[in-house]
């Protein structure tokens, strides 16, 4: 064969070999499309029911606060309860421990959250109890308990998705599936908070139409009250194991271990990055602040506002509405100017919110509403830059632990100011225009605290910004 001939062979074989690496290219870049695009669908619907169940039995729920409400808490007992909810993310570590030589997370991730929610069937067992302060120390330990192991199964979930989605649309996965989430969520507390007032003095259009079958007054009685809530537990428990089941059809890539770094090594690695450690201190400062006067929002709506359950949901429809709003601007703003200054804005109206509180009273606490739209939009960027900051600090392949020892962290500084707040609950105060109640004094402090939290965030750096539109 001539050489001419050789030479037109060998220019025919290379340009078949780029096109057949271009096919398994875009082949690629199709199955990976497609992950993405399945793990997206399978995260809001599984989200759906979770987050239905975390508002209806979680620490931080109405429910739970109204349910420790019919028990005789005292405010040193809804900050233990506010607290726990916060040091419970020591055990975020955990989750890097338990997937530490796994290739796939999926079957621990959906064991160990199955685990704390099936706990939540049992919470309703406090009215079982003679004393209701052993009823109250039950309740404690119990949700502690679940908490706990949802915060690890939370840590290995995070990683396991940020394996699944690009950087460079986080912020905007994040911000549309909080938003799907939180309408769901707003529906069904609407749902079971009009059926809880059921069982308050008036209870609404549906008690009276009831009245034809039933005896209202003996039947929605307070006491009956409690025995409706510990069925609400039952049905969150539910819902929440139907989440798991939908979540066990997410995508688990396959991950390459570092066989030769030794679980320890690991968790120290994050303290040697001085930016997370520049993070990790304005988390400390953050949340802090946030947690003096968080265990009493809702116990003060409830015993010193005097609102039912069904005006509570109506505050928390505006919240949501607000974060169901602002979540698409949130991504968009974070993926373009980065998560350091959605984080500025946060601080900036998130000192603001607890001031709206001393204005409040009884008699008058129409600002409520103007509060919950701005606390709505504030929480929702803090929400998804919080999430999207830690990830982009860490880098590749160390979200996991980034993001295990900054919840821990940051969720013992909470838990810290929230038990302090409860142990050196203040008196009322007299300003002379008017007389703040204890938790609005508490309110105020914790404002001044968040404004300053922008000292230390200042001096975060963030490197990557992403242009994206």
């Amino acid at each position: 064969m001539s050489r001419a001939g050789k030479t037109q062979i060998s220019l025919q074989g290379q340009k078949q070999m780029r096109q057949d690496l271009a096919n398994g290219s875009n082949n690629k870049r199709q199955r990976g499309n497609f992950t993405v695009l399945k793990a997206y669908r399978v995260s809001i619907l599984e989200g759906i029911f979770a987050q239905i169940y975390g508002g209806l039995a979680t620490i931080g729920s109405s429910f739970i606060t109204k349910f420790m409400v019919l028990l005789g808490a005292s405010p040193m007992q809804f900050s233990v309860l506010s607290a726990l909810g916060q040091v419970s993310a020591i055990f975020q570590p955990l989750g890097v421990a338990l997937t530490h030589r796994l290739k796939k997370r999926r079957k621990v991730c959906i064991a160990v959250t199955a685990a704390g929610r099936f706990l939540t069937f049992f919470i309703g067992a406090a009215l079982l109890f003679s004393n209701p302060q052993h009823g109250i120390a039950y309740v404690l330990g119990l949700l502690f308990l679940s908490a706990g192991l949802q915060a690890v199964g939370g840590n290995i979930w995070i990683a396991w998705v940020s394996d699944l989605i690009p950087i460079g649309i986080r912020g905007r996965f994040f911000a549309r599936r909080n938003q799907i989430l939180v309408f769901a969520g707003l529906v069904a507390g609407y749902i079971f908070s009009y059926c809880t007032d059921l069982f308050e003095r008036g209870g609404g259009f549906l008690r009276g139409l009831l009245a034809g079958w039933l005896d209202v007054e003996s039947f929605f009685t307070p006491r009956n009250q409690a025995v409706w809530l510990a069925i609400v537990f039952v049905i969150a428990a539910l819902l929440g194991f139907i989440s798991l089941l939908i979540l066990a059809r997410q995508p688990d890539r396959k991950r390459s271990l570092q066989q030769s770094i030794p679980l320890w090594q690991k968790y120290i690695e994050p303290f040697k990055n001085k930016n997370f450690r520049l993070l990790l201190v304005f988390g400390i400062w953050w949340m802090l602040a946030t947690g003096v006067g968080s265990a009493f929002w809702g116990p003060f709506m409830l015993k010193k506002l005097r609102m039912s359950m069904f005006q509570m949901q109506l505050y928390s429809t505006l919240h949501m509405s607000s974060s169901l709003l602002s979540y698409s601007f949130w991504g968009r703003f974070i993926d373009r100017y980065g998560n350091r200054t959605a984080m500025m804005i946060c601080v900036a109206l998130g000192g603001l919110n607890p001031m709206l509180w001393l204005l409040m009273s009884p008699q008058n606490y129409s600002i409520l509403w103007l509060e919950a739209l701005i606390s709505g939009f504030m929480w929702a960027g803090n929400g998804v830059a919080t999430t999207n900051f830690v990830l982009a600090v860490a880098g590749k392949g160390r979200e996991q632990t980034y993001s295990a020892i900054y919840g821990a962290v940051a969720g013992v500084s909470m838990m810290a100011s929230t038990l302090l707040t409860g142990v050196f609950f203040p008196r009322k105060l007299d300003v002379g225009i008017r007389v703040l109640e204890p938790e609005q004094v508490v309110f105020g402090v914790g404002g001044v605290l968040r404004w300053l939290s922008i000292i230390p965030l200042l001096a975060v750096k963030e490197w990557v910004r992403n242009k994206q539109q």
